[in-house]
């Protein structure tokens, strides 16, 4: 059985990490913050800050109701933007809460897939299964996803701690959703597509 006590602790340490980095940035800065060069990155780093808080609140929290455009603007705010490019639908549609929460976080665990930086590209088909590619040099998925995809417990992919949370994270969310997370075999591709769609 899922600890969600457990799960919350996970996602609470690596939220914090991945926040508190521009915050050590910020810190380390302002003693000179009133000279032009330093009071410039650090107005820059709050930006950073302030866009990520945005994209942890949506990915992470409650949220609203979003279409992808919104997304690919949220999207800006993650930790591995200066390396990583998202690609979304152009559909305008508005996704609920729950479902914006999960395409979030199947975007940054793709985005997780690249430690060299590269290329996210999210497709749509007309059936409701979205389809999550990460492209670019080393890109491979984390064995923690591996392993939950390929009928893993929830409960041992926690073991292996906040660095990895994302993925226990994005399936507990498609179980909450009722959709199955799944990867395209068989189509001659070094790392397959990630797929997400209706259980059954």
């Amino acid at each position: 059985m899922l600890q969600p006590h457990r799960l919350a602790e996970l996602m609470a340490a690596r939220i914090f990490h991945d926040l508190g980095s521009p915050m050590a940035s910020i810190t380390a800065i302002l003693p000179q913050a009133t000279e032009p060069a330093a009071h410039a990155i650090v107005m820059e780093t709050a930006g950073e800050l302030r866009a990520r808080m945005k994209l942890f609140s949506a990915a992470f929290g409650h949220g609203d109701d979003l279409g992808w455009a919104e997304l690919a603007v949220l999207l800006r705010g993650a930790p591995m933007a200066h390396r990583v490019r998202f690609e979304l639908p152009g559909a305008t549609a508005p996704m609920a809460a729950g479902r914006v929460r999960l395409m979030l976080s199947l975007a940054l665990l793709a985005a997780e897939a690249l430690p060299r930086g590269g290329v996210v590209r999210v497709a749509e088909d007309p059936h409701g299964w979205v389809s999550v590619l990460p492209e670019g040099r080393d890109a491979a998925w984390s064995p923690t996803l591996a392993e939950l995809v390929a009928g893993g417990a929830l409960e041992t992919a926690l073991a292996d701690g906040p660095r990895r949370v994302l993925a226990p994270w994005a399936l507990a969310q498609a179980e909450a959703e009722g959709m199955e997370l799944s990867f395209a075999l068989g189509m001659g591709q070094a790392v397959p597509p990630l797929r997400v769609g209706p259980t059954g």
